[in-house]
């Protein structure tokens, strides 16, 4: 039986093309959600994953887990970008 439980954060920075960080068109907006695991046992498939914000574009080929660049399409990594969400796969987690 597994006591864990997970949750997750989501925060974001902004690099607008003035060199400052307003969210105005041309922006970049990196953002990154990290997965809190408590207690104990394992916790089966787990996928984080979420929407691409409207009035935005996601940018191809930015999917990173851990640092390493992921794909895009749904192959052997962990990454995909289905048209309007990301999503990494991060399968069992102790």
């Amino acid at each position: 039986m597994s006591n864990a439980t997970i949750t997750f954060n989501k925060s974001a920075t902004v690099l607008d093309p003035f060199g400052g960080s307003e969210a105005v068109p041309g922006a970049v907006i990196t953002y990154t959600l990290t997965a809190n695991v408590a207690g104990s046992g394992n916790l089966k498939s787990v996928v984080i994953g979420d929407a691409i914000p409207t009035s935005t574009t996601y940018e191809a080929g930015t999917i990173t887990l851990g640092g390493s660049g992921l794909t895009d399409a749904s192959d052997a990594d962990a990454g995909v970008f289905n048209g309007s969400a990301v999503s990494v796969s991060l399968g069992d987690v102790p």
